[in-house]
């Protein structure tokens, strides 16, 4: 009796001291998080983001992600009776390789974003949304809106609340837009999706069998992205 009376007791204050922590995760505003250097993880708390607001409204910003995190060791976030601003870390794409936000992994990668011009054509460390792992790697990139809009930000939180897939092959340092990639040349050590693009079988537009000219074009021009996802997706699946 006496030792189920234990187990109970246990039981109790283990729940107590989670629903403590629970409390106190939702008034500091955090998440669960790790930070990756050098192959060692450390788990704590990551300053909550990922939010934007035009006139009361709230728009998804992903772009946040990609620049720097606020994180604070588990250990000390449990150890401080008030936590502060101070006691965070900061971390930039260049102190640590990777960080999990959540179940959300990012990882510290080179990338030039060569859709606008401006100074992001320049390759630079940021990090990176990771969507998928294989012989190519698929990531997704957001272009920051810009500090001053006339007008007001909603229409560039929108548009940059979109995300443009990048991908790397192998072990390349430097990302690609998926848009751009050229099929017969970067993904010529595979034939088979080499010779079934060139065949127009990679269809967003028009049925399997289809051997439509018009409609390979259409997929080929105004598809571009989503052609090349299916070329990448084939590739990871059938090609060593």
């Amino acid at each position: 009796m006496r030792k189920l009376l234990n187990v109970f007791c246990l039981i109790l204050i283990s729940s107590g001291l989670f629903a403590q922590l629970e409390e106190k995760i939702k008034k500091e505003n955090v998440v669960p998080g790790i930070v990756i250097k050098d192959g060692k993880e450390v788990k704590g708390f990551i300053k909550r983001m990922g939010n934007a607001y035009e006139d009361g409204k709230h728009y998804p910003a992903p772009w946040q992600f990609q620049t720097e995190i606020k994180f604070i060791p588990e250990d000390k976030f449990i150890e401080l009776e008030k936590v502060k601003n101070k006691h965070f870390e900061e971390y930039k794409s260049n102190d640590i390789d990777a960080y999990v936000y959540d179940t959300l992994r990012f990882e510290s990668v080179k990338y030039s974003d060569l859709s606008s011009v401006g100074v992001s054509m320049l390759a630079r460390r940021m990090f990176m949304r990771k969507i998928s792992d294989g012989k190519i790697a698929l990531y997704h990139y957001h272009s920051n809106p810009p500090p001053v809009a006339s007008g007001g930000f909603a229409q560039y939180y929108i548009e940059c609340g979109v995300p443009k897939w990048v991908y790397r092959k192998g072990d390349d340092e430097k990302l690609k837009a998926v848009e751009g990639m050229n099929i017969s040349k970067e993904l010529a050590d595979c034939s088979l999706v080499v010779e079934k693009h060139e065949r127009g079988e990679y269809k967003v537009l028009g049925k399997e069998g289809e051997g439509s000219k018009t409609n390979k074009f259409i997929n080929n021009f105004y598809f571009t992205e989503k052609v090349r996802l299916l070329a990448i997706a084939d590739y990871n699946q059938n090609c060593d």
